[in-house]
């Protein structure tokens, strides 16, 4: 038996305005938009904006990718990333090219030349919803991609085809039992050196939580 839980509070419609431009580097730029609150005080607030070929509510896509190895694993990468100066452990993902017909073909893409696994597009189960990314800075938003990945079957080791901004980027597999304590772990062992993305420890977190609350 399900519960249906609503918000006590309904949604106030919020008026915008055309954002205005603050600075443009080569792949993002600095707004600042204006908005009405519920009293009708007008206010601002600056966010940073990806700069792309087409106007999109979508950038990239999340691949929760799972490895039967015969046990469940989950398949992470970690590279360097210069905004934080440290390296990050994070999912598979990749913008959503233009000329991609659907994300799917994105996370194909992203997920063969990131890690190296070529799975057919007919494998992945996409979920359509936005997700933001960091919606108090950013109007970044991504699609999930999940596939499950049954590695008894590969004829081959899986290779990365890599960028050269990519020069750091590898591959590590996580049992999801015990998800959060092994990645807790493997940032100790890089103490100061690693990060763990948001939407990683979020994952791991309510793993963990469901076998305390679900016993």
């Amino acid at each position: 038996m399900t519960t249906k839980r609503f918000l006590k509070k309904e949604f106030v419609e919020v008026e915008t305005y055309h954002p205005v431009s603050l600075g443009k580097g080569d792949w993002i730029q600095l707004e600042c938009i204006s908005y009405k609150d519920n009293q009708g005080i007008q206010r601002k607030w600056e966010r940073c904006v990806r700069r792309k070929e087409r106007a999109s509510t979508i950038d990239a896509v999340d691949i929760h990718a799972i490895l039967l190895t015969p046990e469940p694993e989950l398949l992470l990468v970690v590279q360097y990333r210069p905004a934080i100066e440290s390296y990050c452990i994070e999912f598979p993902s990749g913008l959503i090219d233009a000329n991609d017909e659907d994300p799917i073909i994105s996370a194909q893409r992203e997920l063969k030349e990131e890690t190296g696994y070529d799975v057919p597009t007919s494998e992945f189960d996409l979920i359509k919803t936005p997700v933001a990314y960091e919606p108090g800075l950013s109007n970044s938003c991504c699609y999930i991609a999940k596939v499950t990945i049954d590695t008894s079957k590969l004829s081959a080791p899986p290779i990365q085809s890599l960028d050269a901004d990519e020069w750091s980027l590898q591959t590590i597999s996580l049992p999801l039992d015990n998800l959060l304590d092994n990645i807790l772990q493997l940032q100790k062992l890089h103490y100061g050196k690693l990060i763990i993305d948001s939407r990683v420890h979020a994952l791991a977190s309510g793993l963990a939580y469901s076998t305390i609350y679900n016993k």
